[in-house]
């Protein structure tokens, strides 16, 4: 009995000691990604898809911010992207493909886009948002894709 205590406590140290290196991962690049993106000033040209970022107020106190990707004009694959702001919060930033599986978006699948939702109070509602934006196109080539509002 001793026995088999013993080793499922050490499985279960294997499996969180594992879990925890891939948290760490996800939370290193995750960090990267904010830590690059304030770094930008400006958005990349040629940007194969539509951004748009809605600002709708939910209550007196939040409002909540929705960064769309749609309307590709090209299939792209293995998308991975992030939306930071530059004011002050203790919330993380919506993400996809970092903490989650990546996504595609394909020209001929309608409709097709994602969305980031996030909160931000009411007395920063001015403010001004980054996304970077990384994916594959169909030859397999990696591309890198900045979006900063004004």
């Amino acid at each position: 009995m001793k026995k088999t205590i013993v080793l499922l406590i050490c499985f279960i140290f294997f499996i969180t000691g594992c879990t925890s290196k891939e948290v760490s991962k996800e939370k290193k690049i995750y960090t990267n990604y904010i830590s690059e993106l304030k770094k930008v000033n400006k958005s990349t040209e040629n940007i194969p898809f539509n951004i748009e970022i809605n600002l709708d107020e939910l209550t007196d106190e939040l409002y909540m911010y929705q960064f769309i990707m749609d309307n590709v004009k090209e299939d792209i694959y293995d998308v991975e992207a992030i939306v930071i702001h530059n004011k002050k919060t203790e919330d993380i930033f919506p993400s996809i493909g970092i903490f989650d599986e990546k996504e595609k978006l394909l020209v001929n699948k309608k409709p097709s886009g994602i969305v980031l939702v996030g909160y931000i109070d009411s007395n920063n509602k001015d403010a001004s948002f980054k996304a970077l934006i990384k994916y594959k196109d169909s030859k397999n080539k990696k591309h890198k894709v900045y979006y900063v509002t004004k």
